[in-house]
């Protein structure tokens, strides 16, 4: 008679859960993202509706557009790590997990990025430096509600990102053309200091995208 193997299924836990459910509308959502960039970021009104410190993906080099959606996937990972533990995840537990574009690329030939979190009040930042001349700096600014303030909006778009609990997060992600003197410190305000802002399709130009799933 043939040996019996036996295999223990571990049922898992509720963040995990609900990490994973995060996980998958993260997913879709992105695929929308990328869908829209390419059939409306090219439009004449959306140019016209940029300011003078924001830019389209698409007008950047590919190299700037490569990291431009890495940074839109991370951000929905770690935002998936947010609502499953109610804290943001540190840049080690990213890659710990192998998060573009925080776990570096051994292939690639672009520069190296140095990741910081840095949290202050409602604003959270994760910060890259490049380890060389050339390439900008980036960041991910996510501001969180005030309490007892109410979000600017009420539905999810390229800059407002729900979270599982109802969380409104304002999101933005901006490129800086002095790259690595780009000081590691919080940044609020990135427009004052010299950052560039980056859109998909641009503010306001898409019908707002599907809700997470209450």
């Amino acid at each position: 008679m043939p040996a019996v193997r036996q295999v223990a299924v571990k049922r898992l836990s509720l963040q995990e859960e609900l990490a994973n459910l995060v996980r998958a509308t993260a997913v879709v959502l992105l695929m929308v993202w990328i869908y829209l960039a390419a059939t409306l970021g090219s439009g004449g009104d959306t140019g016209r509706s940029l300011l003078p410190y924001q830019v389209l993906a698409q007008s950047r080099p590919s190299s700037d557009q490569r990291m431009f959606r890495e940074l839109q996937e991370g951000l929905l990972e770690a935002e998936a790590a947010r609502s499953a533990a109610g804290e943001w995840p540190t840049v080690e537990s990213l890659i710990a997990d192998g998060i573009p574009p925080f776990t570096p690329n051994p292939t690639a030939k672009a520069a190296t990025y140095r990741w910081t979190l840095l949290q202050g009040g409602a604003h959270v930042n994760y910060l890259g430096i490049p380890d060389r001349e050339g390439p900008p700096a980036w960041v991910v600014l996510v501001q969180e509600p005030q309490p007892g303030v109410p979000p600017d909006q009420t539905f999810e778009d390229e800059e407002h990102h729900r979270l599982l609990d109802g969380t409104m997060l304002h999101v933005s992600t901006w490129a800086h053309a002095e790259g690595v003197k780009v000081p590691s410190r919080l940044t609020s305000v990135p427009q004052a200091e010299g950052w560039t802002q980056i859109y998909a399709v641009g503010p306001g130009a898409a019908a707002p995208a599907p809700s997470l799933p209450q």
